[in-house]
């Protein structure tokens, strides 16, 4: 005898425990490095592990599923102890060219007289696909003991070297004797840059040649 319930619990076969639960717990096995594998905690989550190990598991960030932490409060600088912008009127040639990089596609500052007339105009210049690709960022310290690690053995590794062919060196030869370290030159010259590469691939392509 017993209820309707009873007996339907009593024909459930499927029950939900944490052993179960446990044997379909996906698994992660390391197979690759060897300083990963040394350091995987089984016990914590792929993402719990990356944190710990100082890595990302995307690098197009989080979506959601975790805490949001507040940012760090700003410093109190005093203004005291603040330089005095530069002047647009005594910014050299150097300066500007710098102040292009800072500034994205579209933007634009504007330089004044004391009556208020536009004098100059610098616009941000939008970048090629290739120039933001070989960019060059500056070096992030490493965090953890595993990160330095991996650093090391990657600096350790075997590189093998390339070496320009007999053409390269004939091509980049001409464009030194045509334009020699105008680079930006070297990218609009239809003749020889039939290639169409940009101008960092150009300065590269040169510095090479001239460092063999």
């Amino acid at each position: 005898m017993g209820t309707v319930r009873q007996k339907k619990a009593a024909k459930k076969t499927n029950k939900n425990t944490r052993r179960t639960a446990d044997r379909h717990r996906k698994r992660v096995t390391i197979h690759g490095n060897a300083i990963i594998k040394a350091n995987w905690d089984k016990k914590l989550t792929l993402r719990q592990n990356y944190e710990k190990l100082g890595l990302l598991t995307s690098l197009n960030g989080q979506t959601g599923g975790k805490e949001k932490k507040m940012p760090d409060a700003k410093p109190i600088i005093d203004d005291t102890e603040q330089k005095e912008p530069k002047e647009l009127k005594e910014l050299t040639e150097a300066d500007i060219e710098e102040i292009k990089k800072t500034l994205g596609p579209g933007e634009g500052l504007i330089q004044r007289d004391d009556e208020g007339n536009v004098v100059r105009i610098i616009v941000g210049e939008e970048k090629s696909h290739n120039e933001i690709l070989e960019a060059e960022f500056p070096p992030v310290e490493a965090k953890t003991d595993v990160v330095r690690a991996l650093e090391e053995q990657a600096a350790n590794a075997f590189h093998r070297e390339k070496h320009q062919s007999e053409f390269e060196i004939d091509w980049v030869q001409k464009l030194i004797n045509k334009h020699g370290d105008d680079y930006k030159a070297m990218f609009w010259d239809k003749e020889l840059n039939i290639y169409q590469q940009t101008a960092a691939q150009l300065k590269k392509k040169c510095q090479k040649y001239n460092n063999k």
